[in-house]
């Protein structure tokens, strides 16, 4: 349910707790304790644990110098060899992990949102990305037409290095993006040709040498910078500490629980900075790079575990829709200075197969209908001045 459909805790102890005779939930190790029912907590728990994958796991948790806290994933130690009768993959449970954090802030499903004020919803919604601030970009509706937009941060972002060059408002159409959606779909993702798209895609990649400045180096650059910060904070922390340690409280209790209520707030915001930034470091340290230097290689070969569609994707009930974006993991990333939409869609090989067959369930071509050589989904509007890459 993570790692395919990518539906939040909460969904997925929702749908755990329709039938708890088949999906029992969990029992504490005191009665009291146990509440008889799936919660996020719970949810959680299982999905965050790398031992049920049959291997031990020592240092999770930073329990000297940070308390309880938990340790980036690249000081984790994993034991040479499996230890125990494994639950789930080890490939699988690096699907789920790899994703956790993507869709924070964004609730699963295609249900309009719950404020009184709500009038539609936007197919689209959590996968527009601005790719000058990369910052995920809100529906909106502006003379009757959809939009997805992006306002530029004049608060928090205003040393970022993108800030000059990103408009004060950044708008674009959602009927374009829609568009080249449906279009990247049938052509690239189950159309009939995808395979040979795909791998012409993957020998252009891999006869072209990254220069400097390339994406590799940029990202080289920013975990570098993402370290030098996150050690920054720790040693502001480390400094707050020292100074809660030095205050001897014989002075006024009023103005004593004062001083330490402003210490804790300040430890708790350089705190919130340090983990966001540790989240995007373990990110950066996770990806493949663009040459191939981490990860594994693409495999070609798991696009032919998907089906070849030729039902009009665009007739497909927005829920259908945002089931499959979600399975595919896509993302569309909208670079307004080069007035290009890029597409980006992510097989897994540890839920291929499962994808496949989500795919089939979803789609539901008609009865005797054969495959065309020509996808019929619809291509992006010509007069759009948007040229989508694949």
């Amino acid at each position: 349910m993570r790692a395919l459909e990518r539906l939040g805790y909460r969904a997925i102890a929702d749908r755990l707790n329709h039938d708890l005779d088949k999906c029992p939930p969990p029992a504490a190790n005191r009665d009291d304790a146990t509440v008889g029912h799936w919660t996020v907590q719970s949810v959680r728990g299982i999905l965050t644990n790398p031992k049920y994958t049959g291997y031990q796991v020592w240092n999770r948790k930073a329990r000297k110098k940070r308390g309880n806290r938990a340790n980036p994933v690249s000081e984790w130690i994993w034991s040479p060899q499996p230890v125990h009768e494994p639950l789930v993959t080890r490939e699988l449970f690096n699907a789920v992990w790899a994703d956790r954090g993507s869709r924070q802030g964004s609730r699963s499903g295609a249900e309009p949102n719950t404020h009184p004020a709500t009038t539609r919803t936007y197919p689209l919604r959590s996968y527009v990305v601005c790719a000058l601030c990369d910052r995920r970009m809100f529906g909106k509706v502006s003379k009757g037409h959809a939009h997805y937009v992006c306002y530029r941060d004049e608060l928090r972002r205003s040393e970022a290095d993108w800030f000059d060059r990103h408009p004060k408002a950044l708008w674009v159409s959602e009927k374009i993006l829609l568009g080249a959606v449906h279009w990247f779909f049938a052509e690239r993702v189950l159309g009939p040709h995808r395979e040979q798209h795909l791998r012409a895609q993957l020998a252009a990649e891999a006869g072209t040498r990254q220069p400097p400045g390339s994406a590799d180096d940029k990202t080289a650059d920013r975990v570098a910078r993402l370290r030098e910060q996150t050690a920054a904070l720790e040693r502001r922390q480390e400094a707050l500490l020292d100074q809660l340690a030095e205050e001897d409280g014989t002075g006024d209790p009023e103005t004593t629980r004062a001083f330490r209520q402003g210490i804790r707030s300040r430890y708790d915001r350089l705190d919130s900075e340090r983990r966001t930034l540790t989240a995007e470091l373990d990110t950066l340290q996770a990806e493949p790079s663009a040459s191939g230097g981490r990860g594994e290689l693409p495999d070609p070969d798991l696009i032919k575990l998907l089906p070849v569609i030729t039902t009009r994707f665009a007739e497909l009930p927005e829920a259908a829709q945002r089931k499959l974006y979600d399975a595919f993991r896509l993302e569309v990333r909208y670079h307004r200075l080069q007035r290009e939409v890029g597409l980006t869609v992510t097989i897994p090989a540890a839920t291929a197969t499962d994808l496949g067959e989500l795919t089939r369930q979803t789609v539901m071509p008609s009865p005797g209908e054969a495959p065309v050589d020509q996808p019929c989904f619809g291509r992006p509007r010509q007069d759009s001045n948007l040229r989508p890459s694949a």
